[in-house]
């Protein structure tokens, strides 16, 4: 089979660019592979290795699309072309919302983020529409409407790295391939080093105490309430010791932040690291805390790999990360009022007693190294595309009936039809329409 694997690769900063690199050695000993990403000249050589490296529209027909979508303008052109092109999508975030932002009311071009508003929710969507436009609303609002309708009626089959997000895609999509694939663990240095050692690599003290918070620091990461706890907490614990592992948002305060905090001296930003050293600050933690709010659906790559090295790790509840996991592989925290005293008492009680950190840490790796290993994720992939391929020309017709050409006035005629049908719980029934509408837009059905 010849797979077209739309994705960036590294040194994209999107996390889905890593999770495909790292997967691909695995996929293409099993498949003939073709990567269509936007700067091919840019890519490691070593990637280059496994399969065509090629841009959008440069590519050679396949058997399968395989698209890896997220929620950021590096998605913007799988996104667009898997709307063109049916083929299977790998949502690694089950919320769109600012992707189609960043493909419409970031460009200037409001009315088509608005009319998707509509078709998906409308007059609710309509109306939350014309507040996320004006700036109004913050994360809250786009995080309570994924505007992925349209990508999911499109997609021959549906992959998702959380059983939450499987759920509801299959719910979205009666009859079509759903697969949950837990997100694969993947460490470039294995067997990683003790934490002594990476600690001296590091630079970091010995006997301290280190918290780290991984991955590219956000709003939604929670930064700002992590370090007012871990302030109240640094005059219990003096050797405290905290670490933003990871680049950091250029519109997040972080530096206003700490020159407020208390604990401000011992805080260290590293920046951007590759993942070799990304692994080696995880192991040096003592506990990592990856809190999440609002979340979009979207399955940590750093929190598979901080359990997989056997780190303790503080969620936030309610989220993928934490529906995700069995109970006692990690602590949850309620995205609530009580969030800060919460995640106070959590990280005090995690800080005090060594053993209960081993414990959590130990039972973290045994199921992330069970159940999330990369060449077992592969083939359950490789097995599950294979099951596609064979219904390809039903998933196609399937997906032909559904579809109209919304760029028509008989096209939004239909759509209109179809979704108001759907509000009445007449999804699937054939309404016998067409010729009215084609005469109401001045067209032949």
């Amino acid at each position: 089979m010849k797979l077209a694997i739309w994705s960036p690769l590294p040194p994209s900063p999107s996390g889905i660019a890593d999770y495909v690199a790292e997967s691909l050695p695995a996929l293409s000993a099993t498949a003939e592979i073709e990567v269509v990403c936007e700067n091919p000249a840019t890519v490691d050589p070593r990637l280059r290795a496994l399969g065509v490296v090629c841009a959008p529209g440069e590519e050679a027909p396949a058997d399968l699309d395989v698209y890896h979508v997220g929620n950021s303008p590096a998605h913007a052109y799988v996104y667009r072309a898997a709307l063109a092109r049916p083929g299977v999508v790998v949502l690694h975030d089950f919320n769109l919302h600012y992707l189609v932002l960043g493909e419409t009311v970031e460009r200037g071009k409001p009315e088509p983020y608005l009319r998707e508003m509509r078709r998906a929710y409308r007059e609710t969507g309509a109306f939350v529409g014309r507040q996320v436009t004006a700036a109004l609303g913050g994360e809250v609002l786009p995080s309570l409407f994924p505007l992925n309708e349209r990508l999911l009626e499109t997609s021959l089959a549906v992959v998702t790295l959380s059983r939450a997000t499987a759920v509801r895609a299959a719910r979205a999509l009666p009859g079509r391939p759903v697969l949950h694939l837990p997100h694969h663990l993947a460490l470039p240095i294995d067997p990683v080093p003790g934490q002594a050692e990476t600690r001296a690599a590091l630079g970091l003290p010995a006997d301290a105490l280190v918290v780290t918070l991984p991955g590219l620091a956000t709003a939604a990461k929670r930064i700002n309430v992590a370090l007012r706890v871990l302030g109240r907490l640094a005059p219990r614990f003096p050797s405290l010791h905290v670490v933003v592992a990871g680049g950091v948002d250029p519109r997040l305060p972080l530096g206003e932040w700490l020159s407020h905090s208390p604990i401000a001296h011992a805080v260290h930003v590293t920046g951007r690291l590759d993942l070799p050293d990304f692994i080696r600050h995880l192991v040096a933690a003592d506990v990592v805390v990856a809190l999440r709010f609002p979340s979009f659906g979207e399955m940590s790559g750093a929190l598979v790999r901080a359990m997989g090295v056997g780190r303790p790790v503080i969620v936030t509840s309610g989220t993928p990360a934490a529906e995700e996991m069995p109970e006692g592989t990690l602590v949850p925290v309620d995205p609530g009022p009580r969030e800060e005293e919460e995640l106070l008492a959590f990280l005090e009680r995690l800080l005090i007693d060594r053993p209960l950190r081993e414990a959590i840490g130990r039972l973290a790796q045994e199921h992330v190294r069970n159940v999330h290993d990369l060449k077992a994720t592969v083939g359950r992939l490789r097995a599950f595309l294979d099951t596609v391929f064979e219904q390809k020309a039903h998933l196609l017709s399937t997906v032909a009936d559904g579809r109209e050409d919304s760029g028509t006035l008989l096209g939004y005629f239909k759509e209109e039809v179809r979704w108001g049908a759907r509000d009445l719980g007449l999804a699937g029934v054939y309404l016998g329409l067409d010729e009215l509408l084609a005469e109401l837009a001045g067209e032949r059905a």
